[in-house]
């Protein structure tokens, strides 16, 4: 069962899809000006998540839009670039289709912290030199 909205969550969310603008819709709802200048972590709360995904699904219901016709429209923009020689509509409408159909990486890079010492790293390609006992014996062969 999803969680409840508080009043100030579900205004939040009124405004947030109304403008998408994230710190204007925070300040709207009635949020504090420092916690406004972080609307993103407003944004990560699963309550107001799963508001924002409920009305995304019930907009491309109504416009009778899906992915699949998006991707159809997509191509056939692309079609009627390649066909008029416009390499740039063409190369844009490709990239769009590339993210939609998540065919390529999108620009965001993510830091990746490594914890982790040279000096055991080295451990894994050094040779480790190995004596012999005393007490061990080998025949030599010829």
């Amino acid at each position: 069962m999803a969680k409840q909205l508080t009043p100030q969550q579900a205004k939040f969310c009124s405004y947030y899809i109304e403008s998408g603008n994230a710190r204007q819709s925070a300040l709207n709802a009635g949020y504090s000006e420092s916690t406004a200048n972080n609307a993103n972590s407003i944004l990560k709360n699963s309550a107001i998540m799963g508001r924002l995904a409920d009305n995304e699904k019930n907009i491309m219901r109504a416009s009778n839009w899906n992915k699949a016709r998006i991707i159809s429209e997509l191509e056939h923009v692309y079609n009627l670039a390649i066909a008029d020689n416009q390499l740039t509509s063409a190369n844009k409408t490709l990239q769009l289709l590339a993210q939609i159909t998540n065919a390529m990486p999108t620009a965001q890079t993510k830091e990746i912290n490594h914890n982790v010492k040279f000096e055991t790293l080295l451990k894994d390609i050094t040779p480790i030199n190995k004596t012999i006992s005393d007490n061990y014996s080998a025949k030599l062969v010829n």
